[in-house]
């Protein structure tokens, strides 16, 4: 079955501002599944920092909303950061060395609870990308540093960081046996595709692009 995939990933959001523009952006598209994936900017940009227990009460409202019109739900935690990386790029006041993963992990632990109560499937990169020491200053981490882009970045994944999340949506998405006819990715600048040509589309290598062309190659 044809798979039209909705790109709905807008850089800098939480999920305050998910929730305000789901509307407009997931539910008007009539979806019959949507992944979500948040939390960074929730847990860690301090420009758009949201209390943990905020973050999962909005989570909860847009899973429910979604639910009501009998669309499927997955929930992505995001991956880990390159902390010393971040903290420079940002601007934050916090010494270089100074750790921002276990406020991440406290945001993804909170999502995977949730996910549990609700009986929603859940995809958890922050343990994948962590367990398989993905994450770093080498050039081989799936996080843009600057060994691997010539830029200090520490938050989003270089392109084979993004073929690596849309593997393991698809195959989530695939084992739930969700229909994926018309799928919503909805999340902020790690759906967006940031900083590659056609982000924010369904060109180039951003995940819901590359989920895309493995849903409609299936045999």
């Amino acid at each position: 079955m044809k798979s039209e995939v909705i790109h709905a990933g807008y850089p800098g959001d939480n999920t305050s501002a998910m929730r305000r523009r789901m509307r407009r952006d997931v539910l008007a598209h009539a979806p019959t599944c949507v992944t979500i994936l948040c939390g960074t900017n929730d847990a860690v940009n301090p420009r758009a920092l949201v209390p943990r227990a905020e973050f999962l009460a909005n989570l909860e409202a847009m899973t429910a909303a979604i639910r009501e019109t009998d669309a499927d739900v997955l929930l992505i935690a995001p991956p880990p950061v390159f902390a010393r990386e971040v903290i420079e790029r940002y601007g934050f006041d916090l010494p270089p060395d100074a750790e921002l993963n276990p406020q991440i992990a406290a945001y993804a632990s909170g999502m995977r609870s949730l996910a549990a109560r609700l009986a929603v499937p859940f995809l958890d990169l922050f343990h994948i990308f962590t367990e398989t020491g993905m994450v770093g200053a080498d050039r081989r981490s799936l996080i843009r540093n600057e060994a691997n882009s010539g830029t200090k970045d520490g938050a989003h994944p270089t392109e084979d960081g993004y073929r690596f999340i849309a593997a393991l949506a698809y195959l989530a998405l695939r084992d739930n046996r969700f229909d994926c006819s018309r799928l919503v990715c909805f999340g902020d600048s790690i759906t967006h595709g940031y900083p590659y040509p056609g982000m924010g589309t369904l060109e180039g290598p951003n995940f819901p692009a590359l989920l895309s062309k493995l849903l409609n190659t299936e045999s």
